[in-house]
Parts: C-alpha cells; sequence; structure tokens
C-alpha cells in the first residue's frame, strides 16, 4: 500500500508539531511573564524562563487541547455526521465553550472580556448569518450556507491557507495556540494589576518584589501611603546572601506613571 504525497506531508507536518510542543509551551509561559512586565513595567530583559514554568505552560495548553478536543468530539456525536452544518457548528460550540472557561477563569468581564466577545460575535456573524445576506437567490438555509461555503473554499483566506499548509489538525492547534498565547499575556497581566498579597523588604526604602527568576530577585521601590510601585527597580542574586522577606497584604498596586 503506497503512501501519497499528501498523506506523507500531513504526517512530516504532525511529528514536526509534536516535536515542536516544549517551544511553544516556552513560548506561552514567557507571554505570561511578559504580562507581568506589561503591568510592572520593570525591564523585559530580567524576564527568565525555567523548566518549571515551561512544564506547567505545556501542561496547560495541552490540557486546554484535550479539553477542545473532547467537547468537538461530543458535538460531533450528538449532530448528523452527514448534515453540512456539522463542522460549522461543532467549531462554533468549541469556541464558545473555550471563551466561558476563559470567563469563568479570568473572574472579571473587563475590556479584554468584551473584546474577546465581540471576536466571537463577529465570527458567528460571519459564519452563519452572512450566508442569509449573501446568497438571498437561493431558497432554505441549508442550501444557502452550502452555497456559500463553495464559494470560501474558492478563496485563500489565511485560515484556510493554514489548513492546507499544515493539515486540519496541526492548522487548527497553531490557530488555538496563537489565541493561547494571548490569553498567557492576558492572564499574566491581569494577575499582576490585581495582585493582592506582596514580599516586602523591610528598611528604608521600602521594597516589593515583583518576581523571582532562579537566583534572581526583582525588587521596586515601594510608595506605602499612595500604594504605588515606583519605577526604582533593583536585583538582587539570593545567592549573595540572606534577605528577608514578609509577606503583606498590600495590593492591589498602581505603578508609577
Amino acid at each position: 500500500m503506497s503512501i501519497t504525497p499528501g498523506e506523507k506531508r500531513n504526517w512530516l507536518t504532525e511529528s514536526v508539531l509534536l516535536a515542536a510542543i516544549p517551544v511553544m509551551a516556552y513560548l506561552l509561559a514567557f507571554g505570561f511573564e511578559y504580562g507581568y512586565y506589561l503591568a510592572y513595567g520593570f525591564p523585559q530583559e530580567l524576564i527568565s524562563i525555567d523548566l518549571n514554568r515551561v512544564f506547567a505552560a505545556g501542561v496547560v495548553f495541552l490540557g486546554g487541547v484535550l479539553l477542545v478536543l473532547i467537547v468537538t468530539t461530543v458535538v460531533f456525536a450528538l449532530l448528523p455526521g452527514e448534515h453540512p452544518l456539522t463542522p460549522a457548528l461543532a467549531q462554533a460550540a468549541t469556541l464558545m465553550v473555550v471563551y466561558l472557561v476563559f470567563l469563568i477563569y479570568y473572574d472579571r468581564f473587563d475590556i479584554f472580556a468584551w473584546i474577546f466577545g465581540v471576536l466571537l460575535l463577529w465570527y458567528l456573524v460571519y459564519k452563519f448569518v452572512v450566508p442569509l445576506l449573501a446568497q438571498r437567490g437561493v431558497s432554505g438555509y441549508v442550501r444557502k450556507y452550502s452555497t456559500h461555503e463553495q464559494v470560501r473554499q474558492t478563496r485563500g483566506t489565511l485560515f484556510r491557507i493554514m489548513l492546507r499548509t499544515f493539515g486540519p489538525t496541526p492548522g487548527i492547534i497553531l490557530v488555538y495556540f496563537f489565541i493561547a498565547v494571548i490569553l498567557s499575556v492576558t492572564f499574566g497581566w491581569r494577575l499582576a494589576a490585581e495582585r493582592a498579597y506582596y514580599f516586602v523588604v523591610p528598611g528604608s526604602p521600602e521594597r516589593v518584589v515583583l518576581r523571582i527568576y532562579g537566583d534572581s530577585i526583582v525588587l521596586a521601590r515601594l510608595d506605602r501611603p499612595m500604594r504605588q510601585i515606583l519605577r526604582e527597580y533593583t536585583v538582587l542574586r539570593r545567592t549573595a546572601g540572606s534577605i528577608t522577606l514578609r509577606e503583606e497584604r498590600i495590593g492591589p498596586l498602581t505603578v508609577e506613571r
């Protein structure tokens, strides 16, 4: 039994994607720490990603992919397999579940939740409402949708180019990975902005610990009366000597403009 060039390409692409999972985990971990950088403003050159953070990011990402696959499988099992709307409904249901999980974990509805919500609404309108407007001469919604999908197939959108280049499964995983990178930056920023407990270094001037990267402790000067982090950063080495840290509930803190 011979292997077609398309099957060989998909196999190679999936193998490369599996080998790239550690790199993807590193990028997710870096995105999370980049969110802290955006919130605190310390030099981004101080960001250091260790194996623990990479492992945690990889586990979270693979868990998210598994959740998406489970939801997609359930939706496909509940819907008629040969119906033209089944793939679109499965994809829409998956995105809505991902958005709900994001809202539950994010625990607030701010500008980021609005942006992702508007993008999801735009996708649903583009996917299910536009065929009604574009195919007015065709009778029946299913026929309208099928005709519109045939027209879309002839257009080289970025998403379809990715699917043709990498194959269906790797292409979809890459799309979700890009979404995961955006979410990781958002979560990092949000956790930093709403952080309540800080390690404080006693003394004058008083300083707080922003992040700990391996042997490096990133500190910033604290204006306690104003509950503000001043843009005066210090990096201490844990191996240089002992340091006293006192955990206090002093947040959320703002950053000096």
